[in-house]
């Protein structure tokens, strides 16, 4: 996700979660499902292959995330973190910075939802000023989809029924000083299971993908396509007929590969972005 350029996330702590879990229709929590210190590696592109960037998604903890977002290395990057809340399916809290050298982020956009509010709220800080926005939430189960699709990645291995249809609501932080309303609710998504097969060198189960998020101005058409992981839930590859950054037409969001390398691994990958960097 990036956040008027770079973008958000946040910690905060949660309940503790038994392994039972909580069940909300689609939606089953099982602490056997999560893949603590698991490091996704994903590229964003438009759907035909322009704009690439890298995604990096690290799941730190039972009940936290980051992302890594670059364009090329020693160029503005942003790194986000978000808490996932398994009540409700989601990360009510984000916030996003930039990344600094040594790893260090300076962080400066921040999103709150309290679950019990139909209100979200976005904060960015800069030096000389603040601004303030708000966006309806009409979904108990939503997520931002300019934080590409982090947050469904650690959701759906918990799906109550993998081969079923499930469904969720996103909204959308517009990073463009031009926009009228740069934090909006963009609407549902239908997922509708297709079937198994084999997709970019994964056993994958497909869906497609339909509904009210595909129908604002910003739509490139009105319907997508979904690749989970058969075994082990987490996104492989994503097509949605719509941008979620400026400057693109539309999204698809494609998984290289997957290490468990953990804590190690994923500093090393952040201290890596400014090194042998001319400027810092």
């Amino acid at each position: 996700m990036t956040f008027f350029k770079n973008t958000l996330a946040t910690s905060a702590a949660l309940t503790c979660l038994t392994s039972a879990g909580y069940a909300d229709d689609d939606w089953t929590y099982n602490t056997e499902n999560n893949a603590i210190g698991r490091i996704y590696y994903y590229e964003r592109t438009n759907t035909d292959g322009s704009r690439d960037e890298r995604v990096t998604v690290y799941r730190q903890d039972e009940t936290h995330i980051a992302v890594y977002k670059e364009a090329s290395l020693c160029g503005n990057a942003a790194l986000v973190t978000a808490t996932l809340d398994f009540e409700t399916f989601t990360t009510p809290v984000i916030t996003g910075g930039r990344l600094m050298p040594d790893a260090e982020v300076m962080e400066f956009a921040f999103l709150n939802h309290d679950p019990g509010s139909d209100i979200a709220t976005m904060d960015v800080r800069f030096p000389d000023m603040e601004i303030n926005e708000s966006a309806p939430i009409r979904n108990q189960t939503w997520h931002l989809f300019d934080f590409d699709l982090a947050s469904l990645t650690m959701m759906t291995p918990h799906l109550a029924d993998p081969a079923g249809n499930f469904s969720f609501g996103m909204a959308l932080v517009w990073a463009d000083q031009t926009a009228e309303d740069p934090f909006t609710w963009m609407g549902d998504v239908a997922v509708n299971y297709e079937g198994d097969e084999s997709h970019i060198g994964h056993h994958t189960r497909r869906y497609s993908l339909s509904g009210s998020a595909f129908e604002g101005e910003l739509a490139a058409g009105n319907a997508g396509a979904l690749w989970l992981d058969a075994e082990d839930g987490h996104v492989v590859d994503a097509i949605f007929p719509a941008p979620n950054h400026p400057g693109y037409t539309d999204f698809r969001l494609r998984l290289l590969h997957v290490s468990d390398g953990g804590a190690q691994e994923w500093d090393e990958l952040l201290r890596a972005h400014w090194n042998n960097c001319q400027s810092n």
